[in-house]
Parts: C-alpha cells; sequence; structure tokens
C-alpha cells in the first residue's frame, strides 16, 4: 500500500490525539521500521489495521469509527495533495462516479505497483450505490471517505450502509435523500 496513505495516517493521529499519542500508538504497533513512513514507500496494509486497532485501544474508541473518521480526513488531505484531480469534478456525485476509470486509472498510470480497490457508483432513482471491493479490509475506511466526498462538496444527502463483507473488504453505500441546493442571493 502506498506510503501517502501510511503518512496521512500519522497526521491523522497527531491532530486528533497529539503528538505524544501518535508516538505511544507507532511504539506498541512494534513496527518493524518504528513507523517512519514515506509518502512514495509501498508498505503492507496489516501495519495500517495494528495502527489503527492499537490506537482505538489507547484512545478507547471502537475501530471502525475511528476508521471512519479517518476516512474523512484522509479525504480532506487528498483534496489538498490532489486538488488538480478533485477540482476536475463539481459534485460529489461527479467525482465518485469516476473513481475507477479516472482516478484509480491515473493513480495506477503513476504508481505501477499501486493496487488500488474497486469503487462503483451507479444510480437507482433518486439513490445512488457505492460498492468497494478491494483485497484490503478497508471498508470502514472508504465509508469514511465517500462521506468526505460528500463534506467536501457540500452534499447534504444521507449515506447509509447498505452491506458489508464479514472481512470488511467488500461493501456497499447508498447515497439517498435531497440534495439541499442554496438559494441565490437576491
Amino acid at each position: 500500500m502506498r506510503g501517502v496513505v501510511y503518512t496521512e495516517l500519522v497526521g491523522f493521529l497527531d491532530k486528533t490525539g497529539g503528538q505524544i499519542f501518535a508516538e505511544e500508538v507507532l511504539s506498541r504497533a512494534n513496527l518493524p521500521h518504528g513507523g517512519a513512513y514515506s509518502p512514495t514507500g509501498y508498505y503492507p496494509w496489516e501495519e495500517a489495521v495494528r495502527v489503527v486497532g492499537v490506537a482505538a485501544e489507547l484512545g478507547e474508541i471502537d475501530m471502525t469509527v475511528l476508521c471512519r473518521a479517518f476516512g474523512e480526513y484522509l479525504f480532506e488531505r487528498f483534496a489538498i495533495l490532489y486538488a488538480e484531480i478533485v477540482g476536475r469534478y463539481s459534485s460529489a456525485e461527479a467525482l465518485l462516479a469516476h473513481v475507477n476509470d479516472h482516478i484509480h486509472h491515473e493513480v495506477r498510470a503513476l504508481h505501477p505497483r499501486s493496487a488500488p480497490p474497486s469503487v462503483v457508483s451507479r444510480s437507482e432513482g433518486d439513490t445512488i450505490v457505492i460498492t468497494y471491493a478491494s483485497h484490503r479490509p478497508f471498508a470502514h475506511i472508504a465509508h469514511g471517505l465517500v462521506s468526505g466526498v460528500m463534506k467536501h462538496f457540500g452534499d447534504t444527502r444521507d449515506l447509509d450502509w447498505i452491506g458489508v463483507s464479514d472481512d470488511c473488504t467488500a461493501a456497499s453505500f447508498a447515497i439517498s435523500g435531497t440534495q439541499q441546493v442554496s438559494a441565490c442571493p437576491a
């Protein structure tokens, strides 16, 4: 898994729990490199699970809640780090419709060793269904990323779980409700 996700995970721990908390998590996670991640490196996804598990234990927070919060944070960071990509889209729905064919295609072109998850969006009437599939158990992070996309674009519709696999490598979410559009000034 790309190192940028790890460096952002450490940044998330630092932002939410403070530097001492982040250092304690990395120390207790007993990582082979002590948690010194490079954004351009590649690391086993199991290390992220270990780090999040230790953070959840130390912070006394449910791991799924922590993963969702990290997903939201991660999209905020992606919107800054990859502003030129995110800026191509005018809405959450437009961005989510192009994760596989544009965004992850670019990731694979720039970083051939990358194996991004499959994220597919489809309309079912007034509902948008997002399906996530990966070899990594990051369904709760994916939910947070979708939530982060919606927040970034001011999308006020509801985001609900449809289902998730037992091992969290696959999930479906529904975006439903009416998008609130702010009135133009008179």
